[in-house]
């Protein structure tokens, strides 16, 4: 009776492991399976300009990686202040890395948006933005609007 009791408890203890070892919720990296879009949602703000390279393409990079992991079903790039410079094509200061970085999170999916009163501060001409990007008329109120529509706010 002893030894049955034994391997009911073993049974009990190692079920519960096995199950968790082959668990649905393993990283979809470690199974090669694509993840399906979640409702989540992410805004990158950035608001660093070319005083610090380094954060404003990791802005980007980051935003792209977010949009690539297939979690969220949307990922926005809002950009107001000095970051509006990253979409100017004439501004020769900003680095090619920085403007592969943007045009990477742009063909991955990622939502570029320019703040219009930033664009205007900095005399930049919404129709030529590289990438092209969408236009919102004041960057703290569209921010303001996602976070309404329950978006995370992730700033640079």
């Amino acid at each position: 009776m002893n030894r049955f009791l034994l391997l009911v408890l073993a049974a009990l203890v190692t079920a519960p492991l096995a199950a968790i070892a082959a668990s649905p919720s393993q990283a979809p990296q470690a199974t090669g399976k694509k993840v399906p879009a979640r409702q989540g949602k992410l805004v990158f703000v950035s608001t660093t300009g070319l005083e610090d390279i380094g954060t404003l393409s990791s802005s980007f990079r980051h935003a792209k990686a977010a949009k690539e992991s297939g979690y969220l079903s949307d990922v926005v790039w809002l950009s107001y202040g000095r970051a509006v410079v990253a979409l100017d094509p004439t501004v020769k200061a900003v680095p090619e890395g920085v403007r592969k970085e943007v045009q990477a999170a742009k063909d991955a999916g990622v939502r570029l948006v320019a703040c219009g009163h930033a664009l205007e501060k900095f005399d930049i001409d919404p129709k030529k933005l590289q990438p092209q990007a969408e236009v919102a008329d004041n960057g703290v109120a569209e921010l303001s609007r996602l976070v309404a529509e329950g978006y995370q706010v992730i700033r640079y």
